[in-house]
């Protein structure tokens, strides 16, 4: 018995996506992103010229974090 791949309804994912995003307050969750981003990058122990690729940026705070401390971004 062979099965036939299903095709995703995209234009309902997508909805639910923007039902989602449009529902809440992302202020505070995004404040926290931003010191995260920060953390990770002192962690790491980032240095002028180093260079970094950050994956899947989504809103950028690491990458800009990484900038900031002069580093060569990928996002």
């Amino acid at each position: 018995m062979s099965t036939q791949p299903q095709t995703p309804d995209l234009a309902a994912i997508k909805e639910r996506q923007q039902q989602a995003w449009s529902s809440g307050d992302y202020g505070k969750p995004g404040v926290t992103l931003l010191l995260i981003a920060e953390l990770l990058c002192e962690a790491v122990d980032l240095r002028p010229g180093r260079r970094v690729l950050d994956v899947a940026t989504g809103n950028g705070n690491t990458a800009l974090a990484a900038a900031r401390r002069f580093c060569e971004v990928t996002g």
